[in-house]
């Protein structure tokens, strides 16, 4: 029955993975990175996810956390997002959507002080499209497209040193294509050739990300729990692929007819310098009932190189806040008192700086989890209203609403039923 839900759930993500949503800014550094790194459970309290943990919750964000999962328990957890986006220059706004695979995650135990969690998700996105007109003696327009981004596979290991007291190790293997497009072209001359060129940059690589959870229990059943993560800074391993050539045509609608290749050269080594990062949370919780947290997040970005090349890149950071509530809830209870109510919020300096200008980032969430009657299975809803970047300096700014679904489900292992 497991097995079925979860081939399910893939194939109807499979199903929403389409994309009409163009953001400017994700032609800078590695395309757009979601800084919140969390599933559908966090995202619904602001995204945070640095100290939390528990025997039925996976949080491939802190590999400590992996640590908590009951021995004998087998957990799965995915999800997909839909996102609708406005854009807004001070002279036009432009609308776009776009539905995908976010997250697959399962985790287990090993042993008693091992356990072990595997995962797929996005990373980056790289989605731009823009055209720069230049009236001189001859006119002539530039157009900019990007396509592509990377994902990873990871491997979290939680180690449980002590009743307080939990270690991770979470291995990333990061791969996917970015790339970029300039064509350069004269709409009214036949005597000038268009040209194109196209950067096709191919990533495989691994980076490596360190967990920590402290747990303090007191007055009964209150738990006050800190955590904290850190991102090694890695050399990573990209190719890339150069192809230039000129045309006829080629731009808008016009089909592309080719003249000649002035240059070709594949699985050129292209050294990236990957930046280091750390964040740092703590939430107080009250057994089953409530739990409030804050969260803080910094990463490098200022180190971050291409090909030696820096890019317009800033450090960036995040603060998010959160909590979740479920009343109290017995077997004879109603439904509605079983729900897990949740809400956040958080801010955001991106990695991006363009002309000079921070673009930052904030949203309001909201969230509920939805048990299954008689079934081990939560689905859980998160609702995402915010703005990122602004229409100062001639930039672009989105407002945003992210509709975020999960399934978790929980399995028990080696245990044989008494009854049918």
């Amino acid at each position: 029955m497991l097995l079925l839900v979860v081939m399910v759930f893939m194939t109807t993500c499979g199903v929403f993975a389409q994309s009409d949503i163009f953001s400017p800014y994700s032609r800078f550094g590695l395309g757009t990175i979601d800084q919140t790194k969390s599933n559908t459970i966090m995202q619904g309290m602001g995204g945070i996810c640095n100290a939390m943990d528990g025997k039925h919750l996976l949080n491939s964000s802190n590999p400590a956390s992996y640590a908590e999962i009951d021995s004998l328990t087998f957990l799965f957890d995915a999800g997909f997002f839909m996102k609708y986006v406005t854009y807004r220059t001070t002279d036009v706004s432009e609308k776009g959507s776009n539905a995908s695979f976010d997250y697959f995650d399962i985790g287990f135990g090993v042993t008693k002080w091992l356990k072990m969690g595997l995962g797929v998700a996005p990373f980056t996105s790289r989605a731009y499209s823009s055209r720069a007109d230049y009236d001189w003696d001859y006119p002539y327009s530039i157009d900019y497209e990007g396509d592509g981004g990377l994902n990873k596979i990871y491997w979290a290991n939680g180690f449980k040193v002590s009743k307080s007291l939990s270690l991770g190790l979470k291995m990333n293997y990061i791969f996917g294509n970015i790339i970029d497009k300039t064509t350069l072209y004269f709409p009214n001359q036949v005597y000038f050739f268009n040209e194109r060129r196209t950067n096709n940059l191919r990533f495989s690589s691994l980076t490596f990300d360190l967990g920590l959870i402290f747990k303090h229990e007191f007055g009964g059943d209150y738990k006050l729990t800190f955590g904290a993560v850190y991102s090694l800074p890695t050399d990573m391993k990209a190719h890339r692929d150069t192809y230039i050539r000129t045309m006829f045509k080629g731009y808008g609608t016009s089909t592309e007819n080719p003249i000649d290749t002035i240059l070709y050269e594949t699985n050129e080594s292209t050294p990236v310098k990957y930046p280091q990062g750390f964040g740092t949370g703590i939430t107080l919780q009250k057994g089953e009932r409530w739990l409030v947290g804050i969260d803080f997040n910094w990463s490098n970005w200022s180190a971050f190189r291409i090909n030696h090349v820096s890019d317009s890149l800033q450090n960036s950071w995040n603060i998010a806040i959160g909590g979740s509530y479920t009343p109290y809830s017995t077997s004879v209870s109603s439904y509605f008192t079983k729900l897990t109510y949740r809400a956040g919020f958080h801010y955001d300096q991106t990695y991006f700086n363009i002309y000079g200008t921070s673009i930052n980032k904030y949203g309001v969430t909201l969230g509920v989890g939805l048990p299954v009657p008689r079934a081990m299975t939560i689905i859980n809803v998160a609702l995402e209203f915010g703005k990122m970047g602004t229409t100062k300096n001639n930039l672009v700014e989105e407002s945003y609403f992210n509709i975020s679904l999960g399934l978790s489900l929980h399995d028990r292992w080696f245990v044989k039923r008494r009854y049918k």
